[in-house]
């Protein structure tokens, strides 16, 4: 457990490594939240509001909480194993006696621990003045924290299922931008869910991206009745067993496969 502990030290301290990277990313997310109100304030006064499924403080409170949320649940797994394997670090790291996914899961938190601290809080602080509206569902909020720590847990599943294809290409920053761009649209981080055509949604139910903002911000910001949480929280347990299970096997034929460059 030590061990663990200490990788997320290294993950925080990576971090605070750069302090302008810290207020960057900030003002970053508060300019994306003030172009977001913009657009959708623009969107509801004029005519399309007549066919917006979610009425427009729903849309602001949902574009509020997935920047919060998406301020400390990204992971960059996918691009940690990429360099690692390019520079040939990663027959070091293979060969450490420590558990390789739980030590890429450790400095994961340990740097979401930061970023919670030095992001979200202070953008929920500015939401909350800012806009003066509630923006979660008191009742809700322990399905909301659960459903939360699940996203969190798939979201990593994800990146780092996605990260060890590096063993077979070597490169995956064109297969990362695909992926992410894919991923920002269909899991509903930059547009909720409820706006995609039918089409989109019914292929969106086959896939797990919206376990990962959809799910959680809707738990949030919507009042459900408990039969509607428990199954939206089992559609994340489901993919979150999934992601395992293909995580696993990607680790066990990847490793097989592996080519070590650099070094």
């Amino acid at each position: 457990m030590r061990k663990y502990l200490d990788y997320m030290a290294i993950g925080i301290k990576e971090h605070l490594a750069y302090p302008s990277s810290i207020w960057a990313t900030f003002l970053s997310k508060v300019i994306y939240l003030y172009m977001q109100f913009c657009l959708w304030n623009a969107l509801f006064m004029s005519q399309a509001k007549n066919t917006m499924p979610i009425a427009r403080d729903g849309v602001i409170r949902y574009v509020i909480i997935a920047t919060i949320i998406s301020s400390f649940i990204e992971c960059d797994a996918i691009q940690w194993i990429n360099e690692q394997i390019q520079s040939g670090n990663i027959a070091i790291q293979l060969i450490r006696p420590i558990n390789f996914g739980a030590m890429v899961l450790s400095k994961h938190i340990g740097k979401s621990a930061i970023k919670f601290l030095t992001c979200c809080i202070p953008l929920t602080v500015a939401s909350a003045f800012f806009f003066r509206m509630p923006l979660v569902c008191k009742s809700q909020i322990f399905f909301g924290l659960a459903s939360l720590c699940l996203a969190y847990a798939i979201q990593f599943l994800y990146s780092l299922t996605i990260g060890l294809m590096a063993f077979w290409l070597i490169v995956t920053w064109p297969l990362n931008m695909l992926f992410g761009a894919i991923y920002k649209l269909l899991s509903g981080s930059w547009i909720p869910c409820a706006m995609f055509p039918d089409f989109l949604k019914k292929i969106n139910s086959f896939l797990p991206f919206r376990a990962m903002y959809e799910i959680p911000v809707t738990i949030m910001t919507n009042p459900m009745e408990t039969k509607i949480l428990l199954s939206k929280l089992m559609v994340q347990v489901f993919w979150l067993a999934i992601l395992f299970i293909l995580m696993k096997m990607a680790w066990k034929t990847g490793t097989k496969k592996l080519v070590v460059q650099g070094g």
